[in-house]
């Protein structure tokens, strides 16, 4: 029954979309409103991918509309590790693969110790190995044991590469061999076309161009459905980026948009012949836009506000905080999480209770030390918080530097297997911390001991005493960072410049700092590193100390290990990102974007300011932007900027463009404008440039006077919701010589 209601429901639901609601915000309620109404493995999984790509863009979605689809599919998941085209129906290959990319999709937005992140990481590796054992010759059947088909190869290879197999792993090769000669005669060329290119670029096969040309011959054509365009707009706008054509198409996408007031879906049309795919199709749209504001959004200024935020809610109730979220208060890792919070607040009860927890922590772990006599992290790191936040008085200082050194002998600190390069360094660290003059013997001492290793960078060293001899295990980039730090403020780069040059060597070309870059055993690879934030942003600072600045290379890396304001994978490393771009001030990570500024419309407060003799282009302009975001907007005269978001209109040399985009310098003279290298005719010319004060979002309209028309039939088009790039150009050429300016007419240019 509840079926035959959804589909007369949704019959019903044929106005067209007019909501000033967001349409990310009211398309995905419409999915997660939608769940009971879902019978098909497929319609639970595509919504769960639209969700999990809208999760915190979307204002109102939560984690837990999406863990309600997650343990759907995980209910539904059968015995030999797949899924069915219905609950209880027969494992396919088609439905198994819909159900794998999605929940692979949304995992990470769980931490590895919550129950739901096991039992989606078990279902994944049922899942893969039902695809697996379908296999079959060279491609995939619908089920076990069957000849291989189109859709289900096409779908298996998409959904192996979600989960990292390449064209380098087995069976893909030979499936996309299968797939470049097979027709597919069970589902349209529109949407063949469109999963074999999400397909080949999972598993990171060339996508042949004369697929990428198909895919926008049939989205530019009016003979497809609904559901195969949301499909081709989403492939496209992943594929390609925000270029203006793609911003086309989302505009085309959000005007076929339907609405029932506050929620928004797309359709097929109402046909005798044609399924509505209703939930396909909204699900493909989410995705489409949800993607393009991944892809527009990454201009702008770091806020470490934000990820002071997000390390505030993962303290735990004992007042420390884990590795990672969830995880035993860890004493290392609430050091370095408080230092970053000072940055932002300097005291505040979540701090106050951290701090609280370290008090209780340190006799503990100051007891465990004097009766190991071996220094050890967790009492250091509890010294180094307390000595941050000036918590020790003189006498207490006193006591800690006595005990310490009581523990070393000649310089240099012990484990079980001897003096180590790591503990020395750790002593130096407080020892210094607490005051200690680096001209104080035992630090002088520790310092030879630590400069006369024998090899580059330091590691374990194990100290065997019958026969008496040292033996030096690999050099680790932890340890040689940990020495490295005690030892900057003590010794010139000349005096360690083999082991800054060592260090150096073991970051991963384009990439990050590994515990070690490589290891190989009689010329064979055992072992290849992988990157780590910590160590990234510890090496680039202790680098930066002597003078050798990677400051520029690892703030672009860090922009792909951002998750929901946090930085990496543990907190120890969103700890440090805070503490990184603090150092680095107000940081502009790239050329602030148009979708950066665009999107922010709908969401924020803009007025509209013009300059002398601008009056009536921004009343025009003003009349153009109401229609396309459905909002209002004040207009006055520029005065300055204050403290909200604006949209300037003017003339080309009133204002010092680059003191709100570094990146864009305009000039003029009577007869052109010039953006960068290029020149255009400053008659017909209006050139869109984002920008920022410290306050707030700027769009600047530039034009000559009598550009007016030229801006308000540009502006009154839904495209400007999704051009990206640097600046956007418009010029104007009258081709019918009627004297009105023609949306068609216009010559769009996306810059940078």
């Amino acid at each position: 029954m509840k079926r035959i209601f959804s589909l007369i429901l949704i019959l019903l639901m044929v106005i067209p979309y007019v909501s000033a609601v967001p349409i990310l915000d009211a398309s995905t309620r419409f999915l997660t409103e939608g769940k009971d109404y879902m019978d098909s493995t497929q319609e639970i999984s595509l919504s769960l991918m639209a969700l999990g790509s809208s999760y915190s863009i979307a204002e109102n979605l939560t984690k837990e509309n999406i863990t309600l689809f997650v343990e759907e599919l995980l209910e539904r998941q059968n015995s030999d590790g797949g899924w069915g085209y219905y609950e209880g129906s027969i494992s396919n290959v088609v439905d198994t693969s819909y159900a794998v990319i999605a929940l692979k999709r949304v995992i990470d937005l769980y931490y590895p110790n919550e129950n739901i992140y096991r039992k989606i990481s078990k279902a994944l590796e049922n899942g893969l190995n039902f695809i697996s054992k379908s296999h079959t010759l060279n491609g995939w059947g619908y089920i076990p044991n069957t000849l291989p088909e189109f859709y289900p190869t096409v779908m298996a290879l998409w959904a192996l590469g979600e989960n990292g197999y390449t064209e380098k792993s087995r069976h893909v090769n030979e499936a996309i061999a299968y797939l470049e000669s097979a027709e597919s005669m069970e589902i349209s060329e529109a949407k063949a076309v469109g999963l074999k290119i999400l397909a080949y670029k999972s598993v990171g096969h060339q996508v042949p161009e004369s697929l990428i040309e198909k895919a926008w011959g049939l989205v530019n054509s009016d003979n497809i459905t609904i559901d195969e365009r949301a499909l081709l707009t989403y492939v496209l706008t992943t594929y390609e980026g925000l270029t203006f054509e793609v911003a086309k198409l989302l505009s085309r996408l959000e005007d076929l948009a339907e609405s029932n007031e506050t929620l928004i879906y797309w359709a097929n049309a109402p046909d005798e012949w044609t399924n509505r795919e209703v939930f396909a199709a909204s699900a493909f749209a989410v995705m489409s836009f949800a993607t393009a504001n991944t892809l527009g959004g990454v201009g702008g200024i770091i806020s470490i506000e934000d990820s002071c935020s997000a390390l505030e809610k993962v303290q735990n109730p004992d007042g420390g905080w884990g590795y990672r979220a969830g995880y035993s208060s860890d004493d290392r890792t609430t050091y370095y999480v408080l230092k970053a919070l000072k940055r932002c607040y300097f005291k505040d009860e979540v701090i106050e209770k951290g701090l609280e927890w370290v008090e209780t922590r340190i006799p503990e772990n100051m007891e465990k030390v004097s009766k190991e006599r071996r220094l050890n992290s967790a009492y250091i790191y509890n010294l180094l918080t307390l000595l941050e936040f000036n918590m020790l008085n003189e006498t207490e200082k006193q006591t800690h530097i006595s005990f310490i050194k009581s523990l070393g002998e000649d310089g240099k600190w012990n484990t079980i297997l001897g003096p180590q390069p790591y503990e020395t360094a750790l002593a130096i660290k407080a020892l210094l911390a607490l005051g200690v003059d680096p001209s104080d013997e035992d630090i002088v001492k520790a310092k030879e001991w630590l400069l006369s290793r024998p090899t580059d960078g330091w590691g374990l060293r194990i100290q065997v005493a019958i026969p008496f001899r040292v033996r030096y295990i690999m050099s680790t980039v932890p340890t040689t960072l940990e020495v490295l730090e005690a030892l900057t403020p003590l010794v010139t780069k000349e005096e360690v410049e083999r082991h800054l040059t060592w260090l150096m060597e073991q970051k991963i070309e384009d990439d990050g700092w590994p515990v070690v870059k490589e290891i190989y055993i009689r010329d064979i690879l055992m072992y290849l590193g992988a990157p780590s934030v910590e160590l990234t942003i510890r090496a680039t600072k202790v680098l930066y100390d002597f003078g050798i600045d990677y400051h520029a290379e690892t703030l672009n890396w860090l922009l792909d290990h951002r998750s929901d304001s946090l930085w990496g994978t543990t907190l120890t490393e969103s700890a440090l990102a805070v503490l990184f771009f603090s150092e680095m001030g107000e940081v502009v990570i790239k050329p602030l974007s148009l979708y950066q500024v665009l999107k922010q419309i709908p969401e924020k407060n803009f007025t509209i300011l013009y300059t002398s003799n601008y009056n009536s282009t921004a009343v025009s302009l003003g009349e153009a932007l109401s229609e396309v975001f459905e909002k209002s907007f004040e207009i006055k005269p520029f005065e300055g900027f204050g403290d909200s978001n604006y949209i300037v209109v003017s003339d080309f040399n009133t204002f010092n463009i680059p003191q709100y985009n570094p990146y864009i310098k305009v000039k003029s003279d009577d007869m052109h404008v010039y953006l960068g290298d290029k020149s255009y005719p400053i008659n017909n010319t209006v050139i869109l440039i984002p920008g920022k004060t410290s306050e707030g979002y700027l769009l600047f309209v530039l034009s000559s006077r009598g550009a007016e028309d030229i801006a308000s039939t540009f502006l009154s088009s839904t495209i400007i919701k999704y051009l990206n790039g640097a600046a956007c150009v418009v010029t104007h050429e009258d081709k019918n010589h009627n004297g009105v300016v023609e949306f068609d007419e216009l010559n769009i240019e996306l810059v940078g």
